[in-house]
């Protein structure tokens, strides 16, 4: 059998793995010249979105055989408001490295696979799907959805960011609400390590031209005072699709529609959705419906997504208030009850009758 994977990041390597379990050697096609983006971040994997999962890791490597080593587990998360400061202590995650570093989870991945990675190729996806047998798409974004027209939904952002210098609680991240600068979006604050961060202003629906201004002002209200050692600038695009499959086609991750578009966690998601992918194509099974679960959890943050985008200032302030009560918050963060589950049908319940123009997917059964 014949396989063609386009991409080498985390979906494309847990696919190209978990063929090679199964005796298939794929092709690998990916469009940089190492694995790996050239800019390096931090990117939480968030218990809370996985209930009733206990432990992400545990359950990629029993489930999935993927094996990583994590910068650290996620043991508190700060959450700053326009007018409040509230914390969250427990096991709340995991933080990992993405990019070019050793101890990125790319190049941990890559270091596991025996076939060859083909760097420095664009490859057409549709040309692929007419020499091989099966080709699945893992390029982090929504332009394979958008042409084979099953995309249905979609959401922009721009984030800028910087890796910054100074002291860090390595098992900590932080995350600033405040409409004044990032919109409907967020900032966060998370440790490669006790010397060194990633900073990142994440602003959905903005023109380019704005980031700046969004960028300053957010640093000057937050009093960020940090050494910058590197800055950039990145577009995110994700959404929600009608279908993972077309004909021989397969579709993992952010490709897929299964990132999350409230907090754009997409990681976990691509992991499995590579390794599914991979596992359908050996034994001949319906990818569809394997992913069904990941697909309506996308679309339940969606609900969240469009609820929150209705919130000013004040709101986001009794939001965060309300979630970090003492035993509201023990029972959110502290157990393995699926409240994001039980809360999005009643969330887009509530949000469809006070806004009737919105119009939220429903999810597929």
């Amino acid at each position: 059998m014949r396989v063609a994977i386009v991409g080498a990041g985390p979906g494309g390597l847990a696919c190209a793995l978990e063929l090679e379990r199964r005796g298939i050697y794929p092709d690998i096609f990916e469009r940089s010249s190492q694995v790996g983006h050239p800019i390096p971040r931090v990117e939480v994997l968030l218990q809370l979105f996985e209930h009733p999962l206990r432990n992400q890791l545990r359950y990629l490597v029993e489930n999935h055989a993927l094996e990583f080593q994590p910068l650290s587990p996620l043991r508190r998360v700060v959450m700053y408001t326009s007018s409040r400061t509230a914390k969250v202590r427990g096991n709340l995650g995991f933080l990992v490295e993405r990019g070019q570093s050793k101890e990125a989870i790319e190049v941990q991945l890559s270091r596991k696979l025996r076939s060859r990675i083909k760097f420095d190729l664009e490859a057409d996806y549709r040309a692929l799907a007419g020499e091989y047998d099966f080709v699945v798409v893992a390029e982090g974004n929504h332009l394979a959805a958008r042409d084979l027209h099953v995309l249905e939904t979609s959401y922009n952002a721009w984030i800028k960011g910087a890796i910054v210098l100074g002291r860090f609680a390595p098992d900590s991240s932080s995350i600033y609400f405040n409409t004044d600068y990032a919109g409907h979006g967020f900032a966060c604050l998370s440790p490669f390590n006790r010397n060194r961060a990633a900073l990142l202003l994440i602003v959905p629906e903005v023109e380019r031209s704005r980031v700046n201004e969004l960028w300053n002002r957010f640093m000057e209200m937050e009093n960020i005072k940090y050494e910058i050692s590197h800055i950039f600038e990145l577009y995110q695009s994700t959404g929600l699709t009608t279908r993972r499959q077309v004909d021989n086609i397969l579709l993992t991750g952010t490709s897929g529609g299964l990132t999350d578009s409230f907090l754009g966690l997409g990681l976990f998601a691509a992991l499995v959705s590579g390794a599914l992918a991979g596992r359908a194509i050996a034994e001949g099974l319906n990818y569809e419906r394997m992913t069904m679960s990941l697909s309506n959890q996308a679309r339940c943050m969606t609900v969240f997504r469009r609820a929150f985008n209705t919130l000013d200032n004040g709101d986001i302030d009794r939001l965060v208030s309300a979630i970090t009560l003492p035993g509201i918050k023990q029972v959110i963060y502290n157990t393995n009850l699926n409240i994001i589950g039980m809360l999005c049908p009643l969330l887009e319940k509530r949000f469809k009758k006070q806004h009737p123009s919105l119009q939220y997917p429903s999810p597929r059964k």
